[in-house]
């Protein structure tokens, strides 16, 4: 359960955002990084159990040396023959240079491949686009400068494939909305991702910064500006821990 988004600042300067919600408090990023990818892999495998052994493949969110940025969100798990949404990821940023080239990688690889339902966001120096995949099928977003995405497919309208909303996708999805429509810069991103704009009935603030089913247990944004690609990356909750670590990456 996470939320995802990016913005468009001009060409030479955009930025792809995710807080990662999960329904255990424990999570270890498995990273892939090397000359042209980057990217935190995607899990298979959702047991609340620490001593449960995760199963990863494809990406959950990363970057390649082009400058395209994608990440994805959870919607809806249907077979255990369907493939993991996250290798749409993988494909978009081993295939692709730039979205126009990568939603035809992706859309290949879907039509052969059933997925499981997720979204996903790509951004690059053209602006921004949200896929939402079902089985094997899409629906693109071509956005201008902001888009974002939780855990039910926008354009399916009231069919909108939520497994249930107790980690609030509507209501995330409408906060980022919000937020989104003041946000510039990358200041503004990091606020909106520790936001609170809800209290839960025992008192507890909750909001794009989860503190429901799902809980926020990292938070990551990747930001291209004048040729180079930093990413911006914390543990826990982003309402708790203000440090962002950054890291330059393709040098």
């Amino acid at each position: 359960m996470c939320t995802i988004g990016g913005i468009h600042i001009s060409q030479d300067e955009y930025i792809l955002f995710k807080n990662k919600d999960f329904t255990r408090s424990f999570y270890e990023d498995q990273i892939i990084s090397n000359r042209d990818i980057w990217g935190a892999e995607g899990l298979e495998t959702f047991a609340e159990d620490p001593a449960t052994d995760d199963v990863y493949s494809g990406l959950s969110i990363g970057a390649n040396k082009y400058g395209l940025f994608a990440a994805d969100a959870h919607v809806n798990i249907t077979t255990n023959q369907a493939n993991n949404y996250d290798i749409l990821v993988q494909i978009a940023l081993e295939q692709g240079k730039d979205i126009e080239t990568a939603i035809p990688a992706v859309q290949r690889y879907a039509e052969q491949n059933e997925s499981w339902w997720g979204n996903i966001v790509l951004v690059d120096a053209s602006g921004t686009v949200a896929l939402e995949v079902r089985g094997k099928t899409l629906k693109i977003e071509r956005a201008t400068s902001k888009v974002h995405r939780t855990n039910h497919q926008y354009l399916h309208g009231v069919h909108n494939g939520l497994e249930n909303n107790d980690s609030n996708s509507y209501g995330r999805f409408e906060w980022a909305k919000n937020h989104l429509e003041d946000a510039n810069n990358i200041i503004d991103l990091k606020k909106m991702l520790a936001s609170h704009d809800k209290e839960l009935s025992n008192g507890t603030p909750t909001g794009i910064c989860n503190h429901t089913y799902s809980q926020t247990v990292c938070s990551y944004l990747l930001h291209y500006k004048t040729g180079k690609t930093t990413l911006h990356h914390l543990n826990g909750f982003p309402c708790q821990v203000s440090h962002y670590n950054e890291q330059q990456l393709f040098n």
